[in-house]
């Protein structure tokens, strides 16, 4: 969003791609989010060469360097190559989900969901620069959603980053919505069923 009314060559593209680099050598799966470089560009800016090329080069800089020590330390690189398959395409995670942490997912989706309901029924209302903010809000939503459904080695992890623009839709509709009581009924009901996941995980 720094990149939004800048004049000119837009860096901040270049920070976003080193940034997202750098978290996917700590977890692989955090690469896919260089799409949302992509997306960026085509809501905010008018599509210059120039910057995709610069968010590129973001997304390659961390890895390039990180592979250049690893080659000049005399590291397999096919090694390195196959582990970066593995974690990414390979590796297989299965994760159970307890009955009581499912029920409050699907209640806690329910929140969600007249949360989001809200928020498209009053987008266009929005200033632009709001609008834009929220619309990349929900293409990062989906991307984390669709890595969790299609890939079999995104661990739960990816659930915190899902997390990120869910909290801007629940503020959003806690803040702005008309109806006060029920906003105060479901921010209650997130938090008891937040301490009753966290009740259940000692007692079990």
């Amino acid at each position: 969003m720094d990149s939004y009314k800048i004049q000119g060559t837009a860096f901040p593209f270049f920070d976003a791609g080193m940034l997202i680099s750098t978290g996917s050598l700590f977890y692989a799966n955090l690469i896919w989010f260089g799409l949302l470089l992509l997306i960026g560009l085509a809501i905010l800016r008018t599509g210059s060469i120039k910057e995709i090329i610069i968010s590129v080069i973001g997304l390659a800089t961390p890895i390039f360097i990180f592979s250049g020590f690893f080659y000049l330390a005399g590291k397999d690189m096919n090694s390195l190559l196959s582990a970066v398959t593995y974690n990414l395409f390979t590796k297989e995670i299965y994760y159970s989900i307890p009955t009581i942490t499912l029920v409050v997912l699907i209640m806690s989706g329910l929140i969600i969901l007249i949360a989001v309901a809200h928020l498209l029924s009053v987008i266009n209302s929005k200033k632009i620069k709001s609008r834009k903010t929220f619309i990349l809000f929900f293409w990062t939503f989906f991307i984390a959603a669709s890595v969790a459904v299609l890939f079999k080695s995104v661990s739960a992890e990816i659930h915190y980053l899902t997390a990120i623009p869910v909290s801007y839709f629940l503020s959003h509709y806690f803040v702005f919505t008309k109806k006060k009581l029920l906003p105060e009924i479901m921010i209650a009901v997130l938090f008891v069923l937040a301490a009753v996941v966290q009740i259940a995980n000692l007692v079990k």
